[in-house]
């Protein structure tokens, strides 16, 4: 889990946000004497081959045992193999918790996407980030497309290629784990004069190279190693969202932390005691309306009583008229109110203790 990052709007803005053949489709003979022996072979459904990497043969051969005069015999079927073939089947996710909050004016503001591979082959795609949407406040104004060059989820400017249609289109394995995905930034800017809590959406659409259309449509030979290729479920394409929400004023948490342990030194062991501290701060222009920090008591640590503090001041546990409560409005969190916060005012700081178990 990342640590925690609050962030708040001004003004009462809100966040957003086939089967297959037919059974018994060829049989086989085989003949000694008195017998006559009939194979009957299933295909396996589209289905029942995800998973299973394009290319893999199937292979299956019967034997009919039997006794003649006495004598133990038996005989096998011709081997019928199956080559499965390749399903063209993606997935595209946002991977924004919510809406990036955002001021008029702000440029390469980013959303991630993530580009997986759900089909069982080799597969390279285009991709196509759309900021002209309906339904929103506004239309954000695209600057690119890039992708994650490290790898590390994050992008980084300078280092993340930018992606040309045709020239680096992302190829991945959906048989290789972590060769199966591609995470995928889409960097817009902001216009001026918009007002708080206006919304504008932006698109990523990722589609298979080797085709697209109604699920089922069979593209002859196109697949891995010469096999047919099968549009999946997705169509070959698949398509998400993001958002921006426009917050003039933003409310920003820097979180840090202090060991003291029982022999005087800094060691994080068992009964030394974390001292947290919590940096608020509002930049933009305007107010920020009800701000109120929470932050739970981490695991295997246990709260010290009446630790809290806001700007130096001690705060109590309980439900009194003070800002702050420890396991009364959220319970096994502290949590203090901070009420109406003026962009550019002087920052908040909150202490609290927790003890390691």
């Amino acid at each position: 889990m990342r640590a925690p990052a609050v962030n708040a709007l001004c003004r009462g803005c809100e966040w957003l946000r086939g089967s297959g053949a037919p059974a018994g489709g060829r049989a086989h003979l085989a003949t000694l004497r008195l017998l006559t022996l009939t194979l009957g072979w299933a295909l396996p459904s589209i289905a029942g081959a995800v998973g299973t990497p394009a290319g893999t043969g199937i292979s299956n051969t019967a034997t009919a045992s039997f006794t003649l005069g006495g004598v133990p015999i038996s005989v096998g079927s011709n081997t019928e193999t199956i080559t499965v073939e390749e399903l063209l089947d993606l997935d595209v996710t946002l991977q924004n918790a919510g809406p990036v909050l955002a001021a008029p004016g702000d440029t390469n503001q980013v959303l991630t996407f993530l580009v997986t591979n759900t089909g069982n082959g080799v597969e390279t795609y285009t991709l196509v980030a759309l900021s002209t949407l309906g339904g929103d406040d506004f239309d954000p104004t695209l600057v690119g497309v890039f992708l994650d060059s490290n790898g590390n989820g994050t992008y980084d400017a300078g280092i993340d290629a930018a992606y040309v249609p045709g020239v680096n289109d992302p190829t991945l394995d959906a048989n290789t784990p972590g060769a199966n995905s591609v995470t995928v930034f889409v960097l817009n800017d902001i216009p001026l004069g918009l007002a708080d809590g206006d919304r504008g959406d932006s698109q990523l659409t990722s589609t298979s190279n080797t085709g697209s259309g109604v699920p089922g449509t069979v593209i002859a030979g196109a697949g891995d190693g010469g096999t047919d290729a099968v549009v999946g479920t997705s169509g070959g394409a698949d398509a998400d969202v993001g958002s921006y929400l426009v917050a003039t004023t933003i409310i920003s948490v820097v979180k840090s932390s202090a060991v003291s342990d029982p022999f005087g030194g800094s060691q994080p062991v068992p009964g030394a005691t974390i001292t947290y501290t919590l940096v608020v701060t509002a930049s933009g222009s305007g107010t920020a309306q009800g701000v109120a920090i929470t932050d739970p008591i981490p695991a295997n640590t246990t709260y010290a009583a009446a630790s809290m503090s806001l700007n130096g001041a001690p705060l109590t546990d309980a439900a009194d008229p003070d800002a702050g409560d420890f396991n009364v409005t959220n319970p096994g969190e502290i949590t203090v109110d901070l009420g109406d916060v003026l962009a550019g005012s002087p920052a908040q700081t909150i202490t609290f203790d927790a003890t390691i178990d």
